[in-house]
């Protein structure tokens, strides 16, 4: 990444500026930089700018096999997430930290893997070309690989999946892609 370039950028834009909202802006992306590199986050960072790019699946801190195993976990985080996703079995999860109460309460969240999924399907992504008769041999698959795609489209019995990487994580996961969107009719 180009972070010296880009805090450059920000650097001419805020003295260019007369609004002072604008330079306030501008100060706090100055500082997210700053705190990116001076925290050593630049790698995390990139990977995450790279994940966007490769449309992953929205990013994920932890994976648990159970709702009591995630609050734990999730509470006995120091200092605790403000707020994250985490998924307990494939299921997204919001992990919020309530000052008032001191604990990390979590919020089942199906539209986030909903809209995502339905996003895929509607981008009409090219078949990868992969074929499985089973969902244990897709899986099978998946797990070989040493580092998989982030996300891509493989057939399971004549259906369309997308195969997906949690890469924070290291977990692979199937989905099965709903039907694209109809066009809409305009009239």
């Amino acid at each position: 990444m180009r972070f010296i370039d880009e805090l450059e950028i920000i650097g001419r834009l805020f003295s260019e500026s007369t609004s002072d909202k604008d330079k306030e802006g501008l100060r706090f992306a100055s500082d997210a930089i700053r705190f990116i590199l001076n925290t050593g986050q630049a790698n995390e960072f990139e990977a995450y700018i790279q994940s966007l790019d490769a449309s992953a699946p929205p990013l994920i801190i932890a994976r648990f096999k159970t709702r009591a195993e995630a609050e734990a976990g999730m509470n006995a985080r120091v200092p605790p997430v403000r707020q994250a996703y985490v998924l307990i079995g494939d299921d997204y999860y919001s992990a919020m930290f309530v000052p008032a109460t001191g604990r990390t309460h979590l919020v089942f969240m199906p539209p986030i893997p909903e809209h995502y999924l339905q996003e895929m399907a509607d981008r009409r992504l090219t078949p990868s070309g992969l074929s499985f008769a089973t969902k244990e041999e897709a899986e099978a698959w998946m797990n070989q690989q040493p580092t998989p795609p982030q996300q891509v489209v493989i057939d399971i019995g004549g259906a369309p999946y997308l195969a997906a990487y949690h890469h924070r994580i290291d977990y692979r996961v199937l989905y099965p892609l709903p039907a694209p969107t109809p066009p809409s009719r305009e009239t």
